[in-house]
């Protein structure tokens, strides 16, 4: 695993994965694979969760195929919540995928979250902005050009998820609870109003996700961790 204080963050593009990979798959996430309408969404599917069991499986020293995932999500018990290794209690494990990136984030013992989101056009800046923004926030976003506002709300968001992601709240705390520093700044969180929120310093990494994405990584510990950044798609080409 990581060195204790390191976090890993493995990327890779979901067209590198082989149809083969499926097999990794436990049953629950062969059915869900198999629902998704489009072909991309199946792919960055396949693309994050065989990625995650071969860079644990190197870790651990067992086959891609003995490595077991489980996801229970804290408030309605249903299999969407943070994933966790079963059988190694040591181990932080965090994925997220969009676009062309899927992000797999792994640590020894510090709780991780991890969040790439795809560049793009909004018609709804305002609108998500109401979800997302803390009132201290918003006038950082209003005093920017307009055409710069989708990827700065995309950093806040992103900022945010992999905060969330790292708690194991989710979606299911208000990100306009949470306050960050704005995208052009180092990320930070400065407050958080929600009762749950860390015991622990929670740390923010920009991450390189490459053209067209934007990302973010959130730790837990008691100082700040070393960000290893690492190319994951030699893995999933075999």
């Amino acid at each position: 695993m990581p060195a204790a204080g390191e976090c890993e963050v493995w990327w890779a593009r979901p067209d590198t994965a082989r149809p083969e990979l499926a097999s990794l798959l436990d049953d629950g996430e062969q059915a869900r694979y198999q629902r998704f309408v489009r072909p991309e969404d199946a792919q960055r599917y396949l693309a994050a969760r065989a990625l995650s069991r071969i860079v644990l499986a190197t870790h651990l020293g067992v086959a891609p195929t003995e490595v077991k995932l489980a996801a229970t999500c804290t408030v309605c018990g249903g299999a969407h919540g943070k994933p966790r290794v079963l059988g190694e209690p040591g181990v932080e494990l965090s994925l997220s995928h969009s676009g062309g990136r899927v992000a797999v984030a792994v640590s020894s013992g510090d709780a991780v979250g991890v969040d790439v989101e795809r560049l793009r056009p909004m018609a709804n800046v305002e609108a998500l902005a109401d979800r997302v923004l803390a009132p201290a926030e918003r006038p950082a976003l209003a005093a920017l050009p307009a055409a710069e506002r989708p990827a700065a709300l995309l950093g806040y968001w992103t900022r945010k998820e992999a905060l969330l992601k790292a708690t194991g709240d989710g979606l299911n705390v208000p990100m306009a609870e949470l306050t960050v520093s704005p995208p052009n700044q180092p990320a930070r969180l400065l407050t958080w109003s929600n009762a749950r929120a860390p015991e622990l310093p929670a740390w923010l990494h920009q991450l390189d996700p490459g053209t067209g994405h934007v990302a973010h990584l959130a730790v837990l510990a008691g100082a700040s961790p070393r960000v290893v950044e690492r190319d994951g798609d030699p893995l999933l080409v075999g």
